[in-house]
């Protein structure tokens, strides 16, 4: 009984260190303040770096959905009593085209209304580091413990961005414009196929034109400073367009 309670105090004690280890090689606690700011320069750096293309990258998909939504549920409105003439020369509806823009709005605002609800950290996270003071050690420890948690954050929304989760809810909502394509209102199977492909394609132009520049700088971030097993990752190199004038032409060029 006594050598099973040294055991398990023993183990618990092991846990504990381990714990205690783990946090230590991630709290900034025992720094100094030149290595404070040093850490705090890279991260704020890297930080508003990546914000104006999260920024373009958010504000744009929300303004390109909302006014898809806009045109297409204006579409289906205005064409929603065309007719059409049928073998007999009788007038019918003809609902068509007006039944893919209301499906199409519909998905549009879904895709909209996603990116409201869900915002992208990187977009405006690093905002809340302006009004955070560093004018004394103290503060300055502050600020570096909250700028590690905003790209924590700004990592993870772009992981989660790009995850298995995203895709399935994509093709869920996809699917189900599909199925009300062809089983709503009474349409062939293909048609229904092709909404699910229409929406799926956006969905992935989407997904895949996400900013992933966080979950880079938090790896070298804790390549750099915290120890962390590990390569560090270079940024992309940089593109430069050259534009040139020559006797009967243009020249256009693209450094890399």
């Amino acid at each position: 009984m006594i050598q099973h309670s040294v055991w398990k105090l023993g183990l618990a004690s092991l846990m504990v260190f381990l714990c205690l280890s783990g946090t230590w090689a991630q709290t900034p606690a025992a720094l100094s303040d030149d290595q404070v700011k040093e850490r705090l320069g890279f991260l704020d750096n890297v930080l508003r770096s990546g914000q104006p293309r999260a920024k373009t990258w958010w504000y744009g998909w929300i303004a390109g959905y909302s006014a898809g939504a806009a045109v297409q549920g204006g579409l289906a409105i205005t064409h929603w009593n065309d007719t059409k003439l049928d073998a007999q020369s009788r007038k019918v509806r003809d609902r068509g085209f007006a039944e893919d823009m209301l499906v199409g709005g519909a998905l549009a605002a879904l895709g909209a209304g996603a990116l409201l609800v869900n915002p992208f950290v990187p977009a405006y996270g690093p905002n809340k580091l302006r009004h955070i003071p560093e004018g004394t050690p103290d503060e300055r420890l502050m600020k570096l413990l909250k700028a590690e948690e905003i790209l924590r954050q700004c990592a993870q929304r772009e992981k989660d961005g790009r995850g298995w989760l995203t895709h399935l809810l994509n093709i869920g909502a996809n699917a189900v414009a599909g199925v009300v394509t062809a089983a709503a209102f009474h349409r062939p199977w293909h048609d229904g196929l092709l909404t699910f492909a229409t929406g799926e394609a956006v969905s992935l132009l989407n997904i895949f034109t996400q900013p992933r520049r966080a979950i880079r700088d938090l790896n070298n971030y804790e390549v750099r400073y915290l120890g962390k097993q590990g390569a560090y990752i270079a940024g992309p190199s940089e593109r430069r367009w050259e534009f040139g004038l020559y006797p009967g032409g243009v020249c256009v060029r693209l450094h890399f």
